[in-house]
C-alpha cells in the first residue's frame, strides 16, 4: 500500500496519458502522419534552435529578478538551472525538476531551497499570466467560440487567483498569527514542534515573493517573461509555416497557449498525450486534421527535448553532476519534506 501511495502520482499520470493517446490514434491516418514528415523544411532548425536558447536565457534573466539582488544567482547559473529543470520536468513526473532546481540552486549557494522554490512558484504564475494575455488575444482577434472562452476564464481564475493570493499573503505576513492560532487548538497541541517547523518553512517559502514588493523586479520579470514567450510565439510560427501551413500570426498564439495550460495536466514522461492533443485541438481551430497537427506536435516537441536535454548534458558536464548525483538530490528533497 505504501508503494502504492508513494508511485500514486506517477500511476495518474499513466492513467491520463493513455486516455489522450487513445483519443489522438482514434480514426489516425496514419499515411498522412508519416506524408507530414516528408514535406518538413528542415532549413528552418537554423533559426529556430538558437532563438529558442536565447528565449531560455531570457527566462534566466527572469529568474534572476525575481529573487531580486538578495541572492547570489548569476544569471548563467539561473539560465542552465531552469534548463536542466525544464529537462528533468520533461522526463520525470510530479514536476521534479522544479523541485531539483530549488534544492540543487539552494545548496549550492547556500540559501534557503523554500525561498528558491517559492521564487520557482511565483515564476510559473507570471509564466501563466503572460500565457494568459497571449489567448486573451488570439480569442479576441480571431475565434470566440465558447470552449475557447471557458478555458480563458479558466487560466485566468487559476494564474490571476494565484497571483492575488500569494499577493495578499506576502503583504498581510500573517504566517506567523495563523500557525499561533493552530498551535493553540487543543488537538494540534502535541505537534506544536511540527507547526512550529511549518511556519519557519513557510515564512522562507514566502521570502521567494519578494519581488512583489520591489516594482522594479517585478517589472523586469514580468517584461522578460513578455519577451520570452514573444520569442516562442515567432518560433512557433514559423515552424508551422515550414509544413506550408500560413494562416497568420494567431494560429501560434493558440497552439502556445494550449500547449503551456497542457503541461498542468499530470501526464506520463515528456507530457506524452496532453501535449500532442492540445496541439490537435489548436490546429484544429485551423481545421488542420489531426494527422498533420500530430506531425507538428511530435517534431516541435523533438526539437525542443532535444535542444534543453543538450544544454543539460553540458551543464551536468561542466559542474561535474552524474544522473546519480541527481537521483540523491531528489531523494533528499523528498526525505527532508517528509521529515518537515
Amino acid at each position: 500500500m505504501d508503494k502504492l501511495k508513494r508511485h500514486k502520482e506517477k500511476i495518474i499520470g499513466i492513467v491520463v496519458s493513455i486516455i489522450f493517446i487513445i483519443l489522438i490514434l482514434w480514426k489516425l491516418d496514419f499515411q498522412r502522419l508519416i506524408e507530414t514528415f516528408k514535406i518538413f523544411d528542415y532549413k528552418i532548425l537554423f533559426v529556430f534552435v538558437p532563438l529558442y536558447v536565447l528565449s531560455l536565457y531570457i527566462r534566466g534573466i527572469r529568474w534572476k529578478y525575481l529573487l531580486c539582488e538578495t541572492s547570489k544567482l548569476t544569471v548563467n547559473e539561473a539560465f542552465f538551472a531552469f534548463t536542466t529543470g525544464n529537462t528533468l520536468n520533461s522526463y520525470l513526473p510530479a514536476r521534479a525538476g522544479d523541485f531539483w532546481r530549488a534544492y540543487h540552486i539552494g545548496g549550492n549557494l547556500n540559501e534557503s531551497r523554500m525561498k528558491m522554490l517559492g521564487s520557482i512558484i511565483l515564476e510559473r504564475i507570471i509564466d501563466g499570466i503572460s500565457i494568459l494575455l497571449i489567448l486573451i488575444f488570439a480569442a479576441l482577434t480571431y475565434f470566440k467560440h465558447d470552449w475557447v472562452i471557458n478555458i480563458t476564464y479558466s487560466a485566468a481564475a487559476l494564474f490571476l487567483g494565484s497571483l492575488l493570493f500569494f499577493y495578499i499573503l506576502f503583504k498581510t505576513n500573517k504566517i506567523s498569527c495563523i500557525f499561533h492560532k493552530l498551535s493553540q487548538i487543543k488537538y494540534l497541541e502535541p505537534h506544536k514542534d511540527k507547526l512550529l517547523k511549518a511556519e519557519e518553512l513557510s515564512n522562507k517559502f514566502l521570502e521567494g515573493f519578494q519581488a512583489l514588493n520591489n516594482p522594479k523586479c517585478f517589472f523586469i520579470a514580468f517584461l522578460t517573461s513578455c519577451i520570452a514567450w514573444a520569442i516562442e510565439c515567432i518560433l512557433t510560427y514559423f515552424l508551422i509555416c515550414a509544413f506550408g501551413f500560413h494562416f497568420g500570426i494567431s494560429i501560434a498564439f493558440f497552439v502556445l497557449s494550449f500547449l503551456a495550460l497542457s503541461t498542468i495536466i499530470p501526464s506520463s514522461s515528456i507530457f506524452v498525450g496532453p501535449y500532442q492533443y492540445a496541439y490537435i485541438l489548436a490546429l484544429g481551430i485551423y481545421h488542420i486534421d489531426k494527422s498533420r497537427a500530430l506531425g507538428i506536435a511530435f517534431v516541435h516537441q523533438i526539437i525542443i527535448m532535444l535542444t534543453i536535454t543538450v544544454i543539460s548534458v553540458i551543464y551536468f558536464t561542466l559542474t561535474d553532476t552524474s544522473l546519480k548525483n541527481i537521483k540523491n538530490e531528489l531523494k533528499q528533497e523528498q526525505d527532508d519534506t517528509n521529515n518537515e
